[in-house]
């Protein structure tokens, strides 16, 4: 079989017509390109080149081989330019799965910057809660998740992304809008919008009132915080979200105010220990900690 260098050989005698020339240019020598072209001829049981006035010219085969060459060079160049690409990450899918104050908050923003300068990467965006990212991850139908809270998988790596905190959001017009800062107890004395005890937001909630001595009160329950801030906005009641589902995006229905205590939360990068992380994966990792702290804090 013919490898390609024996056709890149043929394609730059064809070319400078003389094999000191295609040495020359190919950046080897002149015996090394005249060995080549007999071993071909040996080879494929063909003349390749005829000797005319000091020049090589190719023999109507030889052209035709190197016709065919063309396409194959052509071939290798767009692989060679996908490697580089899925290198750079500019090319490939980038398949992502969030829970839902993440999706509907940062991560927009985020992938409109990323995207910028990668047209042509393919993505695949899915919402859901920590177990339905754990089932994504651990089937392989995901590259990475981004979650507040932690999954507990041995099958899952996680590395903390970016650090933001808890806030108090409520209607513009609200009473606990007049305050600089709220403190977190004093939820109870209106329409509280939380999370079930058994959440890890709730239990985060839950443990500043047991602190005070105080059981936390609330009129309604929900599952995610990015539910909990449309209500909010809404006029319903006053909630605590993560400061993700807000930050750098412009409210003006709704205060947002920092708590007593401070209530930490981490995103956290979720990929899969039972396969390979994309490489485009783990440059938008260090994308969204580098946009989230430049982001503009929520106010």
């Amino acid at each position: 079989m013919i490898s390609a260098r024996q056709l890149e050989v043929l394609c730059a005698v064809i070319e400078v017509g003389t094999t000191s020339g295609a040495a020359e240019v190919l950046s080897v020598s002149q015996p090394a390109v005249s060995n080549m072209i007999r071993h071909m001829e040996d080879q494929i049981g063909l003349s390749l080149f005829v000797r005319e006035r000091g020049r090589l010219e190719p023999t109507p085969e030889a052209l035709h081989i190197a016709q065919e060459a063309q396409h194959l060079f052509m071939q290798q160049k767009r692989v060679d330019k996908i490697i580089m690409g899925l290198k750079g990450g500019t090319i490939g899918r980038l398949n992502i799965v969030a829970t839902p104050s993440i999706g509907y908050g940062i991560l927009p923003q985020v992938l409109a910057e990323f995207m910028k300068p990668r047209p042509r990467l393919q993505l695949s965006v899915e919402l859901g809660s920590v177990d339905e990212i754990v089932e994504r991850l651990v089937s392989g139908r995901s590259d990475i998740g981004l979650s507040i809270t932690r999954p507990r998988h041995t099958g899952l790596s996680t590395r903390p992304m970016a650090e933001g905190q808890m806030v108090c959001v409520c209607p513009a017009g609200h009473e606990l809008a007049l305050s600089q800062q709220v403190r977190v107890v004093d939820l109870n004395h209106v329409q509280h919008i939380s999370y079930a005890a058994h959440t890890p937001l709730g239990q985060m909630v839950d443990a500043v009132f047991v602190e005070a001595g105080i059981e936390r009160r609330f009129f309604c329950e929900v599952r995610h915080t990015s539910t909990a801030l449309e209500m909010a906005a809404s006029g319903l009641g006053v909630a605590l979200v993560d400061s993700f589902a807000v930050l750098g995006r412009h409210r003006p229905e709704i205060a947002i105010r920092p708590t007593h205590p401070r209530l930490p939360v981490t995103v956290h990068a979720v990929t899969s220990n039972l396969f390979p992380t994309a490489n485009i994966a783990i440059r938008f990792q260090q994308f969204f900690s580098e946009f989230v702290q430049g982001a503009t804090p929520p106010a």
